[in-house]
C-alpha cells in the first residue's frame, strides 16, 4: 500500500483532496481494479484525462493529472497534480522499487525474452514468492506499472524489458534498478532502428552496463556478441557449444514432436514439453538462473517438463483434421529460420505448410533478410510455402530460385486464405508466422470459418 506521505516525499506536484492509500496504479480505466491510481496520460490518439470521471466510478483512488486539467475542472475529487502524469508514474515507480531490497532479475534479448521469463517464472515460485511482469508489460509504460504492483511479502522480481530504440533499456533500467541481468541472443530485429547487430547488442548491452559491482550476469556463451559484452559485476555463464562455462547443456536427443532432452552439467537430465532448440537454450538459461538462486533441482525439472508455450509462441492444437502451429506472435529472420528448424523435427502425418506474412521493422535488411527466409524454406522439408504482404514476394522469389515447388504469394489474406482452404488435405501441419504487425493469427481464425 502506497501511502500518501510516500507519494510527497517524490516533491511531484501536489495532493489534493488525498490522504488514503493507493494498491498498484493504471492507464486504461477498462482495466482499472478498486483501490488504484489512474495516471491520466495523453497518447497519439486518446487523453487519458478524458475518462476521469469514469477511473473514479470504476473505484480509482487517486487519479494523476495535469495543472492545466486540474484548473480547467475545479471539483472535489483525490487528485496528484504534476506537471507530467508520464513522469510521475516513472518516478513514483522507482522509488518504491528502491524500497525494496530482494533480488530483482531483468531479461531482455531479441528473441525469446517473454519465453524465458515464463520458464523463470514457472520455475521461481516453487521457491520464492514471485512479483513478475505479466503481458507484454516490458516498456516505458508497462514496466512502471509492473514494480508498482510490487508488495511487502515479495521475495523476488523478475523483469522483463523490451526495447527497438537506444537507450530504452537504460530507461527501463534507471527504474528497475536490476541487481542482476539476462540477454537472450542478439540477431536481426529492429534493424529499422538499431542498424545492424552490432547496433542490437549495442542496446541490449545496456541491461549489462546498468548492473551493479556487486551484481551478476547471465552469459549466453553460445552468442558471440554477448559473450564479448563488457559486463560489470560477476559473470554466470551458460551455452551448449562452450566447454568453458558454468551450466554446459548438452542435446541427447528430440521426441516426435521435437522437443528436446536436455542434460545440464552431465548430471542434471530433463525433458521438454515445448519444441524446438530455441526452447532448450531457454530452457538452460532458466535453469541457470534458477539454480544460481538456489532452486531444488527435482523442482526445476519437474516444472520444465511440463511447461507449455506462451500464447501465439510455436502453440500447437489441432483444427479439424489439421495440426495448426501458432507462433504468429512476432517474426524476424533469425527467429523464423529457427521456427524452420523446429517444424522439420516435428513428425508429421501428412504435409508441411509454411504460412508466412511481413517481418516487419528490418530496415536495409528487409529483402536480404526475407530472401534468406525463403532460402531457408527451401531445404526445410517444406511441402507448401505460402505468402501474404509486400515483403515477403521476396521470401518467395528467393525459394523458386532454390528450386522449390508449391509456392504461392498473395496481397491479401482473403486470396491466400480461399487459395488454401482449396489445397488443404486431412492431416497436413500448418505453421503460421509473421511480424506481431503483420497479424498472421487472422489466417487461423479464417480456417475455422
Amino acid at each position: 500500500m502506497i501511502k500518501a506521505d510516500f507519494i510527497r516525499s517524490l516533491g511531484l506536484g501536489r495532493l489534493a483532496n488525498f490522504e488514503g492509500t493507493i494498491r498498484g496504479a493504471e492507464i486504461d480505466t477498462r482495466k482499472l481494479q478498486p483501490g488504484t491510481a489512474f495516471f491520466a496520460l495523453k497518447g497519439e490518439n486518446s487523453d487519458g484525462h478524458n475518462y476521469i470521471r469514469q477511473a473514479l466510478q470504476n473505484g480509482a483512488a487517486l487519479c494523476v493529472v495535469t495543472e492545466d486539467w486540474a484548473v480547467k475542472n475545479p471539483f472535489l475529487a483525490p487528485l496528484w497534480i504534476v506537471p507530467d502524469p508520464q513522469i510521475a508514474l516513472q518516478k513514483l515507480s522507482e522509488k518504491w522499487r528502491l524500497s525494496f531490497s530482494i533480488p530483482i532479475l531483468a531479461i531482455t534479448g531479441t528473441n525469446g525474452k517473454t519465453t524465458t521469463r515464463a520458464m523463470c517464472a514457472a520455475i521461481l515460485q516453487t521457491t520464492y514468492h514471485l512479483h513478475t511482469t505479466t503481458g507484454n508489460f516490458n516498456n516505458q509504460l508497462g514496466l512502471p506499472l509492473t514494480l508498482l504492483n510490487l508488495e511487502a511479502d515479495h521475495e523476488f522480481s523478475l523483469i522483463e524489458m523490451g526495447t527497438n530504440h537506444f537507450g530504452e533499456i537504460a530507461g527501463l533500467c534507471n527504474m528497475a534498478h536490476p541487481d542482476s541481468g539476462l540477454i537472450t541472443n542478439v540477431a536481426h530485429g529492429h534493424l529499422e532502428f538499431f542498424g545492424d547487430l552490432e547496433g542490437v547488442a549495442r542496446a541490449k548491452s545496456e541491461l549489462f552496463t546498468a548492473l551493479p559491482p556487486v551484481g551478476t550476469a547471465f552469459i549466453n556463451a553460445d552468442d558471440p556478441l554477448i559473450a564479448r559484452m563488457p559486463v560489470p559485476c560477476r559473470k554466470i555463464s551458460y551455452g551448449f557449444a562452450q566447454s568453458d562455462v558454468d551450466f554446459r547443456g548438452k542435446i541427447t536427443g528430440f521426441s516426435d514432436n521435437g522437443c528436446a532432452r536436455i542434460n545440464i552439467n552431465s548430471k542434471i537430465e530433463i525433458r521438454l514439453l515445448t519444441p524446438g532448440k530455441v526452447a532448450a537454450l531457454n530452457a538452460l538459461a532458466a535453469s541457470a538462473v534458477a539454480l544460481h538462486y538456489g532452486v531444488d533441482e527435482k523442482a526445476l525439472t519437474t516444472v520444465l517438463a511440463t511447461f507449455q508455450s506462451v500464447n501465439q509462441r510455436f502453440v500447437q492444437f489441432n483444427l479439424g483434421p489439421y495440426h495448426i502451429i501458432n507462433d504468429a506472435y512476432n517474426a524476424n529472420p533469425d527467429s523464423t529460420i529457427a521456427a524452420l528448424e523446429t517444424f522439420r523435427k516435428i513428425k508429421t502425418p501428412g504435409r508441411r505448410i509454411f504460412i508466412m506474412g511481413d517481418m516487419l521493422e528490418l530496415g536495409q535488411y528487409s529483402s536480404a533478410g526475407h530472401s534468406r527466409v525463403g532460402q531457408a524454406v527451401a531445404t526445410a522439408a517444406i511441402d507448401r510455402f505460402y505468402s501474404v504482404g509486400k515483403m515477403t514476394a521476396h521470401a518467395t522469389s528467393a525459394a523458386v530460385s532454390a528450386g522449390m515447388r508449391g509456392v504461392y504469394h498473395f496481397d491479401t489474406k482473403s486470396d491466400l486464405l480461399a487459395a488454401l482452404k482449396t489445397d488443404l488435405k486431412n492431416g497436413d501441419t500448418l505453421l503460421v508466422k509473421g511480424s506481431r504487425g503483420s497479424h498472421m493469427e487472422e489466417i487461423i481464425e479464417g480456417l475455422k470459418v
